[in-house]
């Protein structure tokens, strides 16, 4: 919201710090003014497209709490309005004429050695943590470890 020229220039300096990656715009979040906005558009000076201006608005804005993420489940009737009200916003901005889907094909991975059998790791999982990374998990499992889960908020004992 701090940021017009510069937010430009970061993008840009993004863009050319490294060849193995491809830019295809600049999404710019929180411009205050449609101003705002065409200064950054001016900045990229073709350099690179400016995909969609999202406006600073509170009732498009996901919830945020300090030190931390408000959860979906929390705010579950909420969502679907604010995503409706994004929608809206982005009308026939150039963000709608993505590039075609990227296409991923199935690497053949040696399955890791079983360094952790016999092995039980505890994973809190509750309301309080409830971001697990998946890919996590079943490394570990497929490692040979016994994953044992338990709330920090309602178990007396870890497993």
């Amino acid at each position: 919201k701090g940021m017009a020229q510069t937010a430009a220039a970061v993008a840009l300096g993004l863009a050319s710090f490294r060849d193995d990656v491809e830019f295809c715009g600049l999404i710019a979040n929180n411009c205050g003014t449609q101003r705002h906005a065409q200064l950054i558009a001016d900045a990229l000076a073709g350099r690179m497209p400016l995909l969609a201006n999202l406006a600073r608005d509170p009732e498009v804005s996901l919830p945020e709490r300090h030190l931390g993420l408000v959860q979906a489940h929390e705010v579950r009737e909420e969502l679907e309005h604010r995503f409706n009200l994004g929608k809206a916003w982005l009308g026939g901005q150039a963000i709608c004429d993505l590039p075609k889907p990227v296409a991923f094909t199935s690497q053949d991975i040696a399955a890791p050695q079983k360094l952790l059998q016999g092995t039980t790791i505890g994973i809190a999982r509750d309301a309080a943590f409830s971001f697990i990374y998946s890919a996590n998990t079943r490394l570990l499992e497929a490692m040979g470890a016994k994953l044992s889960y338990f709330s920090p908020l309602n178990d007396q004992h870890l497993p």
